[in-house]
């Protein structure tokens, strides 16, 4: 949920001692840093009251996608995910979403693959050359290098089935 989350922009709501307080779900969740054992931007005493998704979020409802690759002894755990969605007039796309998870300590925002698509034909070339923008600057560790190349096969595939989605036989 969180990497679909991410791609629609969503804006958490909490209400805290402080008062209630919007969180962009880019900066809801945190990168480790200095303190590993919190997860999110929450202050202390803070709860979720809501999550608020703009209305640009419904024009992405006929093209979009969740894919999430797992390994077969675990249900539950993706090691590759892709949230995609795309507006689509004419067989062009004129805004995409993409998000990932497994690959960072956090949803990521494919900032890169969303700028390559903008513009192009709805075609495996152009999410070839997204995923491939995407992942570019990617580095692995030895346990974790074969999570670029699934990750750029996974954002091939999650924006192929979304372009495909609002289309009738």
């Amino acid at each position: 949920m969180c990497v679909a989350l991410a791609a629609l922009d969503a804006t958490v709501q909490v209400e805290g001692l402080q008062g209630p307080r919007s969180i962009p779900f880019a900066e809801f969740h945190r990168l480790p840093g200095e303190t590993p054992q919190i997860d999110t931007n929450l202050l202390r005493n803070e709860l979720i009251t809501a999550i608020d998704l703009p209305a640009t979020a419904n024009g992405f409802a006929d093209h979009s996608y969740y894919l999430k690759v797992r390994d077969r002894a675990s249900y539950a755990f993706a090691l590759v995910s892709v949230a995609a969605a795309l507006d689509i007039r004419d067989g062009v796309i004129q805004e995409a979403r993409v998000a990932m998870g497994g690959v960072a300590h956090k949803p990521w925002r494919a900032a890169k693959a969303e700028a390559t698509l903008k513009g192009q034909h709805a075609e495996e070339s152009s999410f070839r050359s997204a995923a491939e923008a995407e992942m570019q600057s990617a580095a692995g560790t030895e346990h974790n290098r074969f999570k670029i190349e699934l990750g750029r096969r996974a954002i091939v595939r999650a924006l192929t089935i979304a372009a495909n989605s609002g289309r009738t036989a």
